[in-house]
């Protein structure tokens, strides 16, 4: 069955990027919420921080394994995503927990939901798109999904200065106040995704890929590369308490994280697409060589502007790789493991996450907020030079 276009890309693929945009309005705004009320409200450490942030990036990812490959053995895709979204609507009017050990827990069940949609949404959205533009389906998916972000912040970053103004720290009215904007977009997805989203027939495959067996050892290389590149790869929670070391408003914080969400979104679709003529191999090499760069540069600053500057380019970082890495996986596998393959990629990438910050927790506290980004500048350069030289 052909699916619509809307905008030039398959209705699958669009209303799949409008639930990423609305994902992300309401929940990275949280997301990046957390670190500053953890800090400024309830004076937790940097090393319980970096426990918190591993923890929820990697529980997602734990579960993507189980979900993908149900998808993959049902060939049913969407009703995984349709859970996993009800999952995250629920558990987001939680967060007004006011101690860290139940903000870590519901923290803990929010992610379980994103990480049972993910795995399928993605293969869903490979199975979706039109041959010869995967790279530029994804490249949606992640634009919608950092626009989100932009629009998120933008409005978090208005309500604190509507009313707190100048204040350096987080309040908890404030805090409460940026938890209200993730509900109703939260809630609306369940409708889009039940409505506008729609399986793809098994017949939809590309049985060109399907004499492969496995995997296959290209897939597990890029794999092993990846976990490296992730290593180095701490939450974005460190970001915003090195730009809050520099002196910058808490309202200053969610522009700028606005800004770059910003910069990722508009290079997206571009680059994404560019990875459909260029190679994905190509574009992810110079992706993580750029984050090697930012990081090394992040180490250095010390002015609000220097900072802001270095976090709004690193936005461009997701552009050359997001996209590029999931079309990636789906050149390297076939369309039936897919579910499985995006889940195992996921939830190594995850458990990476989970190591990422803690050493990152660590560093900053044991060392210096420096030795942090020094870290995940080597680790990406190790790993760049690792996809030039073994994954052909």
């Amino acid at each position: 069955m052909k699916q619509r276009k809307i905008f030039g890309f398959p209705s699958n693929v669009f209303f799949l990027s409008v639930v990423s945009l609305f994902n992300d309005i309401g929940g990275e705004t949280i997301k990046k919420t957390i670190p500053l009320y953890l800090a400024n409200v309830l004076g937790i450490p940097a090393t319980i921080i970096g426990l918190i942030e591993g923890v929820a990036s990697a529980t997602p990812q734990l579960l993507q394994p189980v979900s993908g490959y149900l998808s993959d053995v049902t060939h049913a895709r969407k009703p995984l995503v349709v859970i996993g979204q009800a999952l995250r609507s629920a558990m987001v009017a939680l967060f007004w927990a006011t101690s860290w050990p139940s903000i870590f827990i519901i923290r803990l069940l929010d992610r379980g939901g994103k990480g049972i949609a993910e795995a399928p949404r993605d293969a869903l959205v490979s199975s979706s798109a039109e041959k010869g533009h995967v790279g530029k389906a994804f490249g949606l998916t992640r634009m919608f999904d950092n626009a989100g972000a932009v629009i998120g912040l933008l409005l978090a970053s208005v309500i604190v200065w509507y009313t707190a103004h100048a204040t350096v720290t987080l309040t908890t009215s404030l805090f409460h106040s940026i938890v209200l904007l993730s509900v109703i977009p939260l809630l609306l997805n369940i409708g889009i995704l039940a409505v506008l989203v729609h399986d793809v027939p098994k017949n939809r495959d590309d049985i060109s890929t399907e004499k492969r067996k496995g995997l296959g050892p290209v897939f597990y290389r890029f794999f092993a590369l990846s976990i490296l590149f992730t290593i180095g790869n701490s939450s974005d929670a460190f970001i915003i308490l090195q730009s809050q070391r520099t002196g910058l408003a808490v309202w200053a914080i969610f522009l700028l994280l606005a800004g770059y969400s910003l910069t990722s979104s508009l290079s997206a679709v571009p680059l994404s697409a560019l990875s459909d003529r260029l190679g994905r191999r190509t574009l992810l090499i110079i992706g993580w060589l750029y984050y090697a760069v930012i990081y090394y540069v992040l180490a250095v600053v010390k002015t609000p502007l220097a900072v802001s500057i270095t976090v709004l380019m690193y936005g461009i970082y997701y552009g050359f790789t997001e996209g590029s890495a999931r079309a990636y996986i789906a050149d390297l596998v076939p369309t039936r493991l897919r579910g499985t393959a995006y889940g195992l990629y996921n939830m190594g990438t995850g458990i990476a996450l989970f190591a990422a910050s803690l050493i990152a927790g660590y560093l900053w506290q044991a060392i210096s907020p420096s030795a942090t980004f020094y870290f995940g500048s080597v680790a990406a350069v190790l790993a760049g030079l690792g996809l030039l030289f073994v994954v052909h």
